[in-house]
């Protein structure tokens, strides 16, 4: 008895998903021209479609244990063709109508479980829903980045307040001087002692 075997949801996609880009370049090389577009812009734009293509296959072919640690490509350099919401629905009209294959394949269940086993898909399906004016699903949209914690301040350092002048201790009585000494009194009855007086000669 063998057992059923499960297909990987990015094998149900791939012939669904290389049919929708197949059918989107014909139309872009039958309506660019009517509408002006210059023969370098469509190869540009066949590029673009393609390479998002082979990165799609590589990622489906990819082993699901496997599929965590895997790239889906590199975006490489920045591609000369217009960035604004929807702009290859109004730089070639009808593009709408192609792109309705690809609105109902964002719906299936195999490509919500393809995104749930590898965040790698959104790289490839989200530039062309931005490039379609398609809104992408739930699945595939980025989640919000969470606030980040604003830094701690250092607390500045506080000013000393000015102190008030604190009065000054009051100076120590100056030490009494002795009074000067008297004139020495005679005692009663002492004669006064006159010094002999020296005489100069001429």
């Amino acid at each position: 008895m063998t057992t059923p075997t499960t297909t990987s949801p990015g094998l149900l996609l791939r012939p669904r998903f290389e049919t929708f880009i197949e059918a989107l370049c014909a139309h872009i090389a039958a309506a660019g021209l009517k509408h002006g577009v210059a023969g370098p812009v469509i190869v540009l734009i066949w590029q673009r479609l393609r390479r998002l293509a082979a990165r799609f296959a590589r990622l489906a072919a990819i082993p699901a244990r496997r599929r965590k640690t895997a790239r889906a490509g590199s975006a490489g350099p920045r591609s000369p063709l217009p960035r604004r919401f929807a702009w290859l629905t109004r730089l070639i009209p009808g593009t709408a109508s192609v792109a309705a294959q690809f609105r109902a394949m964002l719906e299936t269940p195999e490509l919500a479980a393809l995104v749930a086993a590898t965040p790698q898909a959104g790289r490839i399906l989200r530039p062309l829903c931005h490039t379609l004016g398609i809104r992408p699903p739930t699945c595939l949209r980025r989640p919000r980045a969470k606030p980040r914690a604003p830094k701690p301040r250092a607390p500045k350092p506080r000013a000393p307040k000015p102190r008030a002048p604190q009065p000054k201790p009051p100076e120590p009585p100056a030490p009494a001087h002795p009074a000067p000494n008297p004139l020495w009194s005679r005692a009663p009855g002492a004669a006064r002692f006159n010094p002999p007086r020296r005489k100069f000669r001429a």
